[in-house]
């Protein structure tokens, strides 16, 4: 892989690292356009239909049958690792629960009592995406926090396979994370089943550009976790970083798919060399080598640094979905890291732990949308609902201030609403 200086980076050059996922075809927009309308108008025939033109697939009913939930037993021994991983993962997030809904009263006047309660969004969908792998860590990642945060209704939509059925370990998944249904559907398309076959109140999960465009699209009229498109890793590292640890974890995301994005940045050059030595080595032995080639063709860059602070910098600008620190004195460097979907700290902290059983989430911010959106969490699925108390004393105590906003703001019926309270 090409070996740059970080500081030779001309602004066209450093603009287009920066901007990974591209814009979206006006032809993807109007086609996604067209999808979801006809899902709006005429539900889920419009979903089977564009199920068979777009992925092969004949289904005669949309919903995985009884039928099929009953013939995978989540208990087997075949899932211990799914089990595992959700341990993990219903920890994380029941902490995450646990103090949220932990928000105590507080009383700013004598009579006056404020505070929020935790309510959970009843009805959720969730995409887990298809294709090229299947992916029920998507499903585990989705589903547990969903259903710790108390929804009752957690519909999952994920691609089937040619024949129809969908990989038994999907379904697995779906039983131990507390799916309560799931539609064989993906794309745009499964979106659209999602809004408007099943009518959620919230759609989250990962996918390709059609799926990203389609949510962007969705959004207006229900609400979506995060823009969720191609994989990517930026990892920050010194000569205490270990090359074949790095070239591994830079692939690990190059496999997704074409338009992933894998970045180092390095203050050593001797740590490039050897990185983009391993990254030779090590993609001829990768079943998906010639995706990961094209990603790395395409979006891969070593980028060599002046500094530890120019390397920071970037990263900050950067925003990445997954940031590695491979550096001395790394607890040094994470208070300085304000952009960033999850952070994996020091040479163990493997990128693709936190994508599977670590215990954090994965679906996470991409292209730069870290700086304002947070990993998926039991907050994605809920929201809090203020709550206020005053008795008349109380009341009492903030009249004169509010009768005053009535008549600075020109609202008469909101001082009147206080005063008559006064009124013998």
């Amino acid at each position: 892989m090409k070996i740059q200086r970080l500081a030779d980076l001309v602004p066209d050059e450093r603009a287009a690292i920066l901007a990974r996922g591209g814009a979206v075809s006006p032809e993807i927009k109007n086609s996604v356009a067209e999808i979801l309308d006809a899902i709006r108008k005429s539900g889920e025939s419009a979903v089977l239909e564009f199920t068979q033109k777009f992925d092969g697939v004949a289904l005669e009913n949309l919903a995985v049958s009884q039928n099929e939930l009953d013939a995978v037993d989540e208990n087997s021994a075949d899932f211990d690792f799914l089990r595992d991983a959700a341990e993990n993962i219903r920890q994380f997030h029941q902490n995450q629960f646990d103090n949220i809904s932990a928000e105590s009263k507080i009383s700013p006047a004598d009579g006056i009592e404020i505070w929020r309660e935790w309510r959970a969004i009843s009805r959720v969908g969730i995409y887990a995406p298809g294709g090229l792998a299947t992916y029920p860590s998507s499903v585990l990642m989705q589903a547990i926090p969903a259903k710790i945060s108390g929804c009752s209704e957690i519909i999952l939509a994920t691609p089937p396979r040619s024949d129809g059925s969908l990989d038994p370990v999907v379904i697995a998944a779906a039983k131990i994370s507390g799916v309560t249904k799931i539609l064989k559907c993906g794309g745009a398309q499964a979106i659209g089943a999602l809004a408007f076959v099943e009518k959620v109140e919230k759609i989250s999960g990962p996918g390709n550009l059609w799926v990203t465009e389609a949510k962007s699209q969705i959004s207006s009229e229900i609400p979506i976790d995060m823009p969720a498109g191609p994989s990517e890793i930026l990892i920050v590292a010194d000569d205490s970083a270990v090359p074949r640890f790095v070239a591994a974890d830079l692939l690990s995301q190059s496999e997704h798919a074409a338009d992933s994005t894998s970045i180092l940045v390095t203050t050593s050059e001797k740590l490039a060399s050897a990185v983009s030595a391993e990254l030779d080595s090590q993609i001829q032995k990768l079943s998906r080598r010639e995706i990961a080639q094209k990603s790395l063709d395409s979006r891969g860059r070593i980028l060599v640094a002046e500094s530890l602070s120019a390397a920071i910098d970037f990263a900050n600008e950067f925003a990445a979905e997954h940031l590695e620190i491979c550096t001395e004195n790394f607890e040094k460097i994470l208070p300085q890291i304000q952009n960033a979907g999850s952070i994996f700290l020091g040479n163990f902290s493997s990128e693709s732990a936190g994508d599977f059983a670590s215990g954090t989430n994965h679906v996470l911010p991409t292209a730069g949308f870290a700086k304002n959106f947070a990993p998926l969490s039991v907050e994605s699925f809920g929201k809090k609902i203020q709550i206020q108390k005053i008795s008349k004393a109380g009341l009492a105590k903030i009249r004169a201030t509010c009768e005053k906003f009535g008549e600075v703001e020109g609202l008469d019926a909101h001082a009147k609403s206080i005063s008559i309270r006064f009124e013998k």
